[in-house]
């Protein structure tokens, strides 16, 4: 009797895990159906594999799109052998066509240079050191390799970036603005006393309140080719590209001063918030990005031992 109990017992036990089973291959597939529907009307895209920003898809969704140096480009990619304006991306009923503009380095497609030539779904378009992949529209890769770009750059509470990518971004950008003699801007920003927000309202009123910070920096008070990332808990950094001193002091001021007026409310308390910034702009002291981002560190620390709520510069 005792073997027949213990092999009806692992019987009925394959049943349930056949069941289970069963189960989580249809919400699998129902999930593929709905990646499959959002594909359908996805853009044709640009996906850098090879070079910097690793993994990120640009969607071709207008008729005439430029990619280049220069921050105006429809495609900006901030690398030094890349041309201000280096190459055209025109869409139409008829395909996508790439165009070189005369670049420095010219634009080559599977490793042929090209003058006007129609893009093949998979091509390889080297511009510079940077290679992209070209896909077609429709295909459910459009899809992927942006989400993965997102999940392998974004911090998942605040949607700014995480450290590793603005870390990169600033190395990035000083290079690039180093060798071309441009303006750049660092700012690091502090929540005061968040520790003190966590204890006495709870963490998730703490991430409340870097999520609303987040969500105002980025949505109201810098400009789309500005980027913020979380340098550390609950601190930040704002790189202002192409930004001279004075202004990046005045966005630093008006940026304390709407999150110093904001409402912050939690379960239906209110919290008051304040930050304080450091600003430090690249200079002939700016050997490297490490010097960068200490200067703007040490301006962050003058502000907080001048009592905080207030904005620094070195």
């Amino acid at each position: 009797m005792g073997t027949f109990w213990f092999c009806y017992t692992i019987f009925v036990a394959n049943e349930d895990e056949k069941s289970n089973s069963d189960n989580t291959a249809v919400a699998e597939s129902q999930t593929l159906k709905i990646r499959l529907e959002q594909a359908k009307s996805s853009a044709p895209t640009l996906v850098v594999i090879s070079g910097k920003p690793l993994g990120k898809s640009f969607f071709l969704t207008k008729p005439v799109m430029v990619l280049g140096r220069d921050l105006t480009a429809d495609i900006s990619i901030g690398e030094t052998s890349i041309s201000r304006r280096h190459t055209e991306f025109n869409v139409s009923e008829q395909g996508i066509f790439c165009k070189d503009l005369g670049s420095t380095n010219g634009t080559f497609i599977n490793d042929q240079r090209c003058g006007n030539q129609q893009l093949v779904d998979g091509d390889l378009i080297r511009c510079g050191n940077t290679i992209l992949k070209f896909l077609k529209e429709g295909k459910i890769e459009n899809l992927h390799y942006e989400k993965m770009y997102e999940l392998a750059n974004r911090d998942a509470l605040t949607q700014a970036l995480n450290r590793k990518a603005i870390m990169e971004l600033i190395a990035e950008e000083h290079e690039r603005s180093s060798a071309r003699s441009l303006p750049l801007t660092l700012l690091m920003l502090d929540i005061d006393h968040f520790k003190t927000i966590n204890d006495t309202y709870g963490h998730p009123a703490g991430d409340h309140v870097l999520k609303e910070t987040c969500a105002l920096i980025l949505n109201k008070m810098i400009r789309s080719q500005d980027v913020l990332g979380r340098y550390g808990g609950e601190e930040f950094a704002l790189l202002l590209r192409e930004t001279k001193l004075p202004i990046a002091i005045d966005v630093a001021e008006r940026i304390r001063a709407a999150i110093e007026k904001q409402v912050y409310t939690f379960d239906n308390k209110q919290i008051p918030v304040t930050i304080s910034i450091g600003v430090a702009s690249l200079d002939s002291t700016s050997k490297s990005a490490d010097d960068l981002i200490a200067t703007a560190d040490r301006a962050l620390y003058d502000a907080k031992n001048q009592g905080r709520n207030r904005v620094c510069v070195r």
